[in-house]
Order: structure tokens, then sequence, then C-alpha cells
């Protein structure tokens, strides 16, 4: 099944002589092209992003790890609205969720699995990294992993296996689904960043 190519190096460049915009002096600023298509699409993103957050709170309680888990599920919204339109995961968006992460894992005050966290999120990274160079993900989805390892790493190395597992699963029942009602072929490209997001909330959640 194929899954997101990797995002074309030109489409990331800025022209010469014009830098590319940057928050804080780090990371990347969201293009027009993104910009535009979460206005469009802020709707569904609010909603999804605040299902997901009050079915989390009722899940795990209102804990010091449920800001993570807001975060989280808020970046997997706009993450999977953009991967379907778009077809690819913005650096605008990821690279800044990591060091919000990071802070708000560390609020529980358990070193142990914020080490876990970071392990996992290394793990997942270079298994997609690896995933990449045989055309079964995309650097966008590479670059993303790290988020869903922080999250499901911190839970523990079960959430990790489960998480992975159900994105696997979901992405291939999408394929089926397309494929029984003639919507793509075997040769067509779906994205894979939603069912990444989607089987880390459903690893967080069941």
């Amino acid at each position: 099944m194929a899954q997101t190519p990797p995002e074309p190096a030109l489409a990331a460049q800025p022209s010469a002589g014009a830098p590319r915009p940057r928050v804080l002096g780090l990371f990347p600023a969201a293009d027009a092209e993104t910009r535009a298509a979460l206005r469009r699409d802020a709707l569904p993103v609010a909603v999804g992003a605040l299902l997901a957050v009050v079915a989390l709170a009722v899940r795990g309680g209102f804990t010091l790890l449920l800001p993570a888990h807001a975060v989280f599920a808020v970046l997997a919204s706009a993450l999977t609205a953009l991967d379907f339109r778009l077809r690819r995961l913005p650096d605008a968006l990821t690279f800044p969720a990591y060091p919000l992460l990071l802070a708000l894992l560390a609020l529980p005050g358990d070193g142990s699995a914020l080490v876990r966290a970071l392990l996992a999120a290394l793990a997942l990274t270079a298994g997609y990294y690896a995933l990449a160079f045989t055309g079964g993900a995309g650097f966008g989805d590479v670059k993303a992993a790290g988020t869903v390892g922080l999250v499901l790493g911190w839970t523990g190395w079960h959430a990790v296996l489960v998480g992975t597992v159900y994105a696997s699963l979901l992405a291939a029942l999408w394929a089926v689904g397309l494929l029984a009602t003639r919507r793509a072929s075997r040769r067509t490209q779906i994205p894979f960043g939603p069912f990444m997001m989607g089987g880390a909330l459903l690893a967080l959640l069941l």
C-alpha cells in the first residue's frame, strides 16, 4: 500500500535572497498554502480536537498529563486535515510541538517516563526514517513520528506498539475502503499522517 510521498526538496526552499520567515527565530513559519488550508478546515479541526480532548479527559481524568494530551490532540487534528488536503505535514506545526510537548510531559514529574518518552520518539523517528527510503513513508511522517513517540512513550512501550499497529490497521482499512468503492487504484498514494495520529489517539483512549 502506498503511503505519503516524500516532500519535494525544492518545495520547502525559500526564494534566493528572501529568507523564510521563522517563529521565535527558531521554527519555520507556516506558508500561505498551509495557512489557507487551516482556515478552510478550521471548523472540522476545532471540532475534532475538542472531541479528542474531551475523550482523553474522560479516559484519563484531569491530571497533569492532560495538557500534553490536549496539545497532541490539537496537533493531530490539524495535521490530519492538512495531510488529507495538501498531502504533507508542515514543519511549521511539527517542529514547535516537540519542545512544547516535552515541557508539558515534564509537569507530572516522572523522570523515568520522560526518558522513556524521549527514547520512544527516537525509536519511531528512526523506524519511519528507514521506511521513507523504501517508499513506505514520507519525510513529513518521519518528522511527525517523534511527537507520537513522546506522547505514547510517556505512557509505556506497550502504548507505542499498540499505536503503531493501530496506525497500520487504520491505513489498511482506509485503502481497502477506497478500493472497494472504486475511488482509488492499487497505485493510488494515500496520506499516512492521519492514521499515525489516529492510531496514537486510539492507543491513549483504549
